[in-house]
């Protein structure tokens, strides 16, 4: 069959669908370049916003009517909690749930399942190689409806996810990104191995690579796990995407946070001082039920006074099933306009600081080459333009020679 494979959403998602991908591909399948040239059209859907829904499901309808032919497979959170809407848009898919994802193509291509919790050798198309060390999340909090549809904790074997990082470091890579939907509380069951011992693990691999986490909760570092990565030096990238959601207490406690911003803020400078010049990024969801206009200024300030380096902005989505649903929602203009003012933010922190990278020398993975210049990643996530081409997938040593727009300028050393 030819396949085109579609995803909607998170890190997790991406990596589960190059996995599905791999498993087609060694049956002998090939990947098609559109769903309208395609006999499977595999789908991973997200659920985490209201626009997510709607992504998936104009995809699935728009499929359906240009390709009636092709086979369609629906899977992830929309697929699992709202089968109804996939099947309004696309009657002839066939649904599976996020426990049943990993065996999708074994159930379509008559094979034994592989229960190998969706690893990778590769990545499509990518510098970076991201893998899945753990699923699942248990926390309740009243905006977000996760924890119904990963409601399993699940932790990926320590000897699987080593040797998985392994392959992937033997074949090139660089850089590989750790994914989970909490990746701190990772814990393997055959070992009790937590992420701290993961950590040790993959650090003591040979290789000239580095290991970047994609997101993970400010209370989930713990001192066991930050002296790992500490003594870890280049090996470890000094990026931390802590999740923050609300900037005023009132609003953390309405939506079931388990920390205040008291406690953020200590962790901010926990890892400023351990990791200086660290990138430290933030979730933040905009007009939340509950959120006054004095929680919305006092977050403004709280954000601002944080330092934070950016910001991945979400304006509030009431959820099906979750607690924030039946809460009476603020007016869409708030939302916008609350959303347009953090965006706007977001924008500030960026510039500052990638201007506080000015003159100093750092390590970058070459991503792409554009317009005779080479775009690259710094460690603390900043972005880095240098004088191209440049293999893609390279770790490179440049000296930053400016900022704009919040990306960096720099010269090759």
């Amino acid at each position: 069959m030819k396949i085109y494979f579609k995803t909607v959403g998170c890190r997790v998602n991406q990596v589960e669908t190059e996995s599905l991908r791999e498993k087609f591909m060694g049956l002998g399948h090939t990947a098609a370049d559109s769903p309208e040239e395609a006999d499977l059209v595999v789908v991973n859907t997200c659920s985490v916003t209201e626009k997510a829904d709607r992504d998936c499901v104009t995809f699935l309808r728009k499929t359906a009517a240009a390709n009636p032919k092709a086979a369609i497979a629906v899977t992830g959170c929309l697929a699992t909690l709202e089968p109804r809407k996939i099947l309004a848009a696309a009657p002839g898919a066939t649904l599976f749930t996020n426990k049943e994802k990993g065996n999708i193509p074994a159930q379509l291509c008559g094979t034994r399942p592989s229960g190998d919790f969706f690893s990778v050798t590769k990545f499509h198309g990518r510098a970076r190689a991201f893998i899945i060390v753990q699923d699942g999340c248990n926390l309740k909090c009243a905006y977000c409806l996760v924890n119904l549809a990963r409601s399993e904790l699940k932790s990926k074997p320590l000897e699987a996810a080593v040797a998985e990082v392994k392959k992937l470091v033997d074949s090139g890579f660089a850089e590989i990104v750790l994914c989970g939907t909490r990746l701190g509380i990772y814990n393997c069951e055959q070992t009790g191995a937590t992420l701290a011992g993961l950590m040790s693990r993959l650090f003591a691999l040979d290789g000239n690579f580095r290991i970047r986490f994609s997101s993970i909760e400010s209370e989930e570092l713990t001192p066991g796990l930050l002296k790992v990565l500490k003594a870890a030096g280049p090996r470890f990238c000094d990026y931390f995407h802590l999740p923050l959601q609300a900037g005023a207490d009132p609003v953390l406690k309405a939506m079931g946070r388990l920390y205040n911003t008291g406690q953020y803020k200590a962790r901010l400078e926990e890892l400023r001082s351990l990791f200086p010049g660290a990138g430290l990024y933030a979730d933040i969801i905009a007009g939340y039920p509950t959120e006054t206009e004095e929680d919305f200024s006092a977050a403004l300030r709280f954000v601002r006074d944080c330092a934070l380096s950016g910001l991945h902005v979400f304006s509030f989505s009431a959820r099906p099933g979750t607690k924030a649903a039946a809460l009476k929602a603020l007016p869409q203009k708030t939302v916008a306009a609350r959303s347009a003012a953090l965006r706007a933010l977001d924008g500030e922190l960026r510039a500052a600081f990638a201007a506080s990278m000015l003159g100093k020398e750092m390590t970058v993975l070459a991503l792409k080459n554009k317009e005779g210049r080479a775009l690259a990643l710094a460690s603390n996530f900043v972005n880095v333009e240098l004088p191209g081409p440049q293999k893609p997938g390279a770790l490179l040593r440049c000296r930053v020679t400016a900022a704009r727009s919040g990306s960096c300028l720099a010269e090759a050393l």
